[in-house]
């Protein structure tokens, strides 16, 4: 049978992403998993979530059933507007997932052979998501502050069609970007009059310093802005936002219906009535103290027994550290004696667009608790101590 034959050229592009087959292996009960970031499911709340399921019948009836609006429950779209006084409730959408905001994007501006920015590295499912549209990517190195003035310059001086960037903890690096990188971003897809697609599923996730303005803030015209119940609810809600200027939202909500029609009307009425009161305010506090905390103790084993040759970062928010080996070293081929040993992590050459990063990890501390971090780490360090000695 050859009806593969029948493939698009789109589906002839499909990969799958990297992180699938390592969570898979991850799976194992007796792996130590530093690999995804997924929020500690303990701190989902269900007790709230349950309440609002079992009444949602009672004050609003079946029509939380019935097929609903494509730009999302109004409700809903004005408490998201009223966190930001800057935005207006009709210039934001729910959407199914904020991965659903990186297809709509890509629909919306890539064609094949389209020039799209992104950090080098960056989240690796915006890689596989533009990839599939056929993008071209020029990648903008960074360092603690975000994307570097000059390379980003350089880059846009190729007629890009797109901007992505995550500017608040960056996943997979934990870097949050500096006021003067935010405004220089801003002030470049301005002069150059290009869009720009934010990302910001750890923005509520900051452990210390102020919050900074979000790209959307300093370009308002130029943003499409994406944020998540994932994060600060529970991912299994499927629940999402995208706050996008006068000028795409007929076009934005057009590519919306493609896909689904609709976000799940049921969903986005308990999760409205969940968000009346100042419940969010304080689950937020509750994750922000949890996970703070984890990194902590992450920190403090990595300098107990990591080998003196890695660099890593201490993020302020988020839920990951991003480590460089010694250039010598290969994480993607490490990975399997890590594996041997019992604990797993994230080789960083998933987050390169090139490939390149072959001598980076980054190490997730949301869902492993304290004692599994101390072991981890531990096993870590001694397996890159004997790598680089190997390596000499």
């Amino acid at each position: 049978m050859t009806l593969s034959r029948h493939f698009s050229d789109r589906a002839q592009r499909m990969k799958p992403l990297a992180i699938r087959d390592i969570l898979k292996k991850g799976a194992d009960p007796e792996i130590i998993p530093f690999i995804a970031g997924q929020p500690e499911p303990s701190l989902f709340p269900t007790q709230a979530i349950g309440y609002q399921s079992n009444h949602i019948f009672e004050s609003q009836g079946p029509e939380v059933l019935q097929y609903g609006n494509s730009q999302g429950l109004e409700k809903l779209r004005h408490w998201i507007a009223g966190r930001d006084s800057h935005v207006d409730p009709n210039n934001v959408v729910i959407i199914s997932g904020s991965q659903q905001a990186l297809d709509i994007s890509a629909k919306l501006f890539v064609m094949p052979g389209d020039k799209v920015i992104v950090a080098s590295p960056t989240y690796a499912g915006a890689l596989g998501t533009y990839s599939l549209y056929g993008a071209d990517f020029i990648g903008v190195p960074c360092d603690d502050e975000g994307m570097l003035p000059e390379a980003l310059e350089a880059a846009m001086q190729n007629d890009p069609r797109l901007i992505y960037c995550i500017p608040n903890f960056m996943n997979p690096t934990g870097v949050n970007m500096s006021l003067a990188r935010r405004e220089h971003l801003a002030r470049m897809a301005q002069q150059y009059d290009v869009p720009i697609i934010e990302d910001d599923p750890y923005g509520e996730l900051r452990f210390e310093g102020e919050r900074l303005p979000n790209i959307q803030e300093l370009a308002p015209e130029h943003t499409m802005y994406a944020s998540t119940f994932s994060k600060i609810l529970a991912p299994g809600l499927r629940l999402a936002w995208i706050v996008a200027p006068d000028w795409l939202m007929e076009k934005l909500i057009t590519a919306k219906q493609t896909s689904d029609l609709q976000s799940a009307t049921y969903t986005q009425h308990f999760v409205s009535e969940l968000l009346e009161d100042d419940f969010i305010v304080h689950h937020i506090g509750r994750l922000r103290h949890y996970y703070k905390k984890q990194r902590d103790v992450m920190v403090t084993a990595m300098k107990e027994s990591f080998p003196s040759e890695i660099n890593y970062s201490i993020p302020t928010g988020g839920m990951f550290i991003w480590c460089e080996l010694p250039e010598q070293l290969n994480a993607t081929q490490l990975l399997e004696q890590a594996f041997d040993k019992k604990v797993a992590y994230m080789p960083g050459s998933a987050f390169f667009h090139d490939g390149s990063g072959h001598h980076t990890v980054r190490l997730s501390f949301t869902i492993v608790n304290e004692t599994q971090i101390k072991e981890g780490i531990s096993l870590l360090g001694g397996l890159f101590k004997e790598a680089i000695a190997s390596s000499v």
